[in-house]
């Protein structure tokens, strides 16, 4: 999408960014991720909804709605959840929708998103937020530079100079009079400071770089348009369906070979690595789960490949979609193989963040297949995959944000304890404070010894990090 429109009301864009700056200097610099990092993410969508109102731009809601919806969710979570990889997820879920919001902000058209248009958003957002605040500048300059401007401005400015010199006597002498107005004198005056020159030209620094992106974001959802899709006529595409059909039978046809062979090995699960000389729970875990889950992922994206470059008439779609759903179910027993492996080598090793990632990973990947078969046999929502293919990316991080790995893993590790005896105390040091209660819990249970010691180390480790308010996060309050 490319729109070349003049900025409506381009001073108040400037001044909501700038103020968008400021406040990002207050609530990031220097911060962990937690509330502070959740504030900001709130303040993008409210200056937008400020600005539409403002020039009087009517936004469409049966797109914006659900988007921010889903944003608040993945922001709030910033605050709620403290694993490295969730919260990962987190930032990237909340850039996407970033990106989505301000492309179907004023326009609509979120359920005709395709393929194209979500993986390449965020970069549009980049490449918006980096080139649409210079028009907007331009435009405030500009009328700065007219002879009405500097009319009305230069009063403004005189009146600056002429109160110098009136706070130079008033704020002494208020400070003198109360203890507290002093010490905030005192702490603002440091700013100044020749020593914190360097740290001053970083906070400005982000500032105003948090306020061009921001602007150049801005620009580019208040002159969102609608986009006209036309779907390619059959003749135009560059794939002959004989080919493409030959292409999913080979893959067919291999598939259903290898499971025919490795029925046995793909469900043997303990049985199978008792009955196989050298055969361990890692080997056979490890060997071919992350070829299966490979497999599956490129399968998905040969269908996608050849459904949209494929020649079909008449009957041909029908034939097409019946030997892509072939293909989908060979993989899903493929996906249900690599379920199996990562559950018997967790039965034998335990829980771990990455075994959980990866289940929960599995299961959605399962969805989006069953995604694409709807749209293979739907014509209405042919041309929706990925739509649906957003609810699962977004679904697969939710789940983890409501699943709580870290406290999960702890918990499955305490109960293999309970019923072995052993305990895999690296696996919880390394936690996150997601597991805190826990791990508290567990430590009361433990015996005096280099386990316990071990583990009451890790909640000093946690406890031990100087916290802001713009730092606090949940996670590290759990009892």
């Amino acid at each position: 999408m490319k729109n070349e429109s003049r900025l409506p009301r381009a001073g108040s864009l400037l001044v909501a960014a700038l103020g968008v700056g400021a406040l990002a200097d207050g609530l990031l610099y220097g911060q962990e991720i937690g509330l502070g990092t959740t504030l900001f993410l709130f303040l993008l969508p409210v200056a937008l909804w400020v600005l539409l109102r403002h020039n009087g731009i009517r936004t469409a809601w049966q797109s914006l709605g659900p988007l921010l919806a889903v944003f608040a969710f993945f922001a709030v979570m910033l605050t709620l959840r403290a694993s490295e990889f969730v919260t990962g997820l987190n930032l990237l879920a909340c850039v996407f929708l970033l990106a989505l919001l301000a492309r179907f902000a004023v326009p609509g058209q979120l359920a005709e998103l395709r393929l194209g248009e979500l993986l390449g958003a965020p970069f549009v957002l980049l490449g918006a937020s980096l080139k649409r605040g210079a028009p907007a500048v331009s435009e405030v300059l500009m009328a700065l530079k007219s002879t009405e401007k500097r009319q009305s401005i230069g009063p403004l400015f005189r009146g600056v100079l002429l109160s110098v010199p009136v706070l130079l006597v008033l704020v002494p002498l208020l400070a003198s009079a109360d203890a507290v107005f002093s010490r905030y004198v005192t702490e603002l005056g440091k700013l100044f400071l020749p020593e914190r020159w360097q740290e001053q030209a970083l906070r400005l620094g982000l500032v105003l770089l948090t306020s061009w992106l921001v602007a150049g974001g801005l620009a580019l959802a208040l002159t969102a348009q609608r986009v006209l899709v036309a779907e390619k006529a059959p003749e135009e595409l560059p794939l002959g369906f004989v080919e493409a059909m030959t292409v999913l039978s080979s893959v067919a046809t291999v598939f259903g070979i290898f499971l025919w062979i490795q029925l046995a090995y793909l469900f043997g699960g303990a049985t199978r690595v008792l009955t196989v000389p050298s055969l361990t729970y890692a080997d056979y875990a490890r060997r071919g789960f992350a070829e299966l889950v490979t497999v599956a992922a490129l399968t998905l994206a040969l269908i996608l490949s050849l459904k949209a470059t494929t020649k079909r008439t008449g009957k041909q779609p029908t034939h097409f979609a019946a030997l892509s759903s072939l293909i989908v179910a060979e993989t899903l027993v493929l996906l249900l193989s690599a379920w199996r492996r990562m559950a018997t080598y967790e039965a034998a090793y335990g829980a771990t963040q990455t075994r959980l990632h990866v289940d929960v990973f599995i299961v959605w990947l399962g969805l989006t297949l069953l995604w694409l078969v709807v749209t293979l046999w739907s014509r209405p929502w042919s041309s929706r995959f990925a739509i649906g293919g957003l609810a699962c990316a977004l679904g697969f991080a939710a789940s983890l944000n409501i699943l709580n790995p870290d406290a999960l893993v702890a918990h499955q590790n305490i109960q293999r304890w309970e019923k072995t005896g052993k305990l895999d105390s690296r696996t919880l040091y390394y936690l996150s404070d997601d597991a805190r209660s826990e791990i508290t819990a567990l430590i009361k249970r433990l015996p005096a010894g280099e386990q316990r010691q071990y583990l009451e180390e890790r909640l000093e480790r946690g406890s031990s990090k100087p916290k802001t308010w713009q730092s606090w996060h949940a996670a590290a309050h759990w009892k």
